[in-house]
């Protein structure tokens, strides 16, 4: 069966303890750190070594392992963007996440598709988001550290475009993030969009979805083919960690959203395991 991760802000903002901890009691096995562009997430990548310790022993305590760190922070400081200055912060904010995972035991940099957020998305930006990649995998091969591109609303929409850079940079380290209800939303079959992924994928975010929203819908009210997708996940023998992607940190609700999520998903990941006659465990 696979390892559920709940993504930081799905959970009622706490100290980092307590989130773990949270996130244990709900039964889940993995957590997605968030590195957004907010500077109180963001002073993170400046931790010291006893920070960073701590941070390691709190996981450890709590039985959750930090599987990846969402590092939506290149939204604000983009590494295809026209300022030079914003691009050369852009990568030493990149130096940095790679550091921090390195030094706390976070196996996955997620990187999301943006060339730019702020400024127009150009075939100069594009070009210099992919050579910002390209340095970005050759830190990340240096510390051991996978990355995994996101496809987000722009640029990088695809799991097809995102699969094209992947080959293109060609770096044992550079793979691919996706997530079903984006994919919805931009109007793809995350089914023949995850199919692409083969051999590639370092983890799914996965919540319900239909064609205007993916933000926090009820599970099972949207159009996300979940059967589909855990089908999707059997035959490309896929094992890498599903993860619940929801923001409910300004919201106590949300606890109980969480478990419900949970559940769900055990129970269509068995429907399909039972259907299949796959075992449980290796």
């Amino acid at each position: 069966m696979y390892r559920y991760g709940i993504y930081e802000k799905a959970l009622y903002k706490r100290p980092l303890p307590d989130l773990l901890d949270h996130a244990a009691r709900a039964g889940y096995d993995n957590f997605e750190l968030s590195l957004d562009e907010s500077d109180e997430r963001l002073s993170r990548l400046e931790w010291d070594r006893s920070q960073r310790l701590s941070f390691q022993r709190a996981a450890s305590d709590s039985g959750v392992q930090v599987y990846s760190a969402c590092f939506s922070g290149q939204r604000r400081f983009p590494m295809g963007s026209a300022d030079e200055t914003l691009r050369k912060t852009s990568m030493d904010l990149m130096r940095k996440a790679v550091r921090f995972c390195a030094d706390t035991g976070i196996r996955v940099l997620q990187v999301a598709g943006y060339d730019v957020w702020y400024e127009p998305s150009t075939e100069e930006s594009r070009k210099r988001y992919r050579d910002g990649l390209a340095r970005a995998a050759v830190l990340a091969e240096r510390s051991g550290i996978l990355l995994g591109i996101e496809p987000v609303e722009s640029h990088i929409t695809s799991v097809r475009k995102a699969m094209e850079l992947v080959r293109e940079i060609g770096s044992p380290v550079l793979h691919v993030y996706p997530d079903a209800a984006n994919l919805v939303t931009a109007g793809l079959d995350p089914v023949s969009e995850l199919t692409l992924a083969r051999g590639h994928m370092l983890g799914l975010h996965i919540r319900d979805a239909n064609p205007h929203t993916c933000f926090n819908l009820p599970i099972g009210t949207g159009t996300l083919d979940f059967v589909g997708v855990y089908r999707c996940l059997a035959e490309l023998d896929f094992h890498a960690p599903v993860l619940v992607e929801l923001w409910y940190e300004q919201d106590p609700n949300g606890e109980h959203i969480i478990r419900e999520h949970l559940d769900y998903l055990k129970t269509t990941e068995r429907s399909v395991r039972f259907e299949r006659g796959m075992k449980d465990e290796i």
